[in-house]
């Protein structure tokens, strides 16, 4: 069986048990803190997914500035990471 065929039964399973959402969002947590390494995952947590735009907590405004400056490349690394393209922005808010 091929990955693709793997998704095509797993995302609907994953939707009737209604946690496709949650998995989801589980993976981007998990990634994160792959893109942005140890040093800063301790100070910025993935929060939700909502129609695209990832809300990120930050421990200060100084890190969520230097995220946004880099958030092209995070959103592109996130994306790539969870093997689909489910962030299109990111949103910085104050843990």
């Amino acid at each position: 069986m091929t990955e693709q065929r793997l998704s095509d039964l797993i995302d609907p399973a994953l939707r009737g048990l209604g946690v496709r959402v949650q998995v989801r969002e589980e993976r981007l947590r998990l990634a994160l803190a792959d893109v942005v390494g140890d040093g800063l995952a301790a100070l910025c947590r993935a929060e939700r997914l909502d129609r695209g735009v990832l809300v990120i907590a930050t421990a200060n405004s100084a890190l969520a500035h230097q995220l946004q400056m880099d958030a092209p490349r995070v959103i592109d690394a996130l994306n790539q990471r969870v093997g689909q393209d489910l962030v299109r922005r990111i949103r910085f808010k104050a843990m």
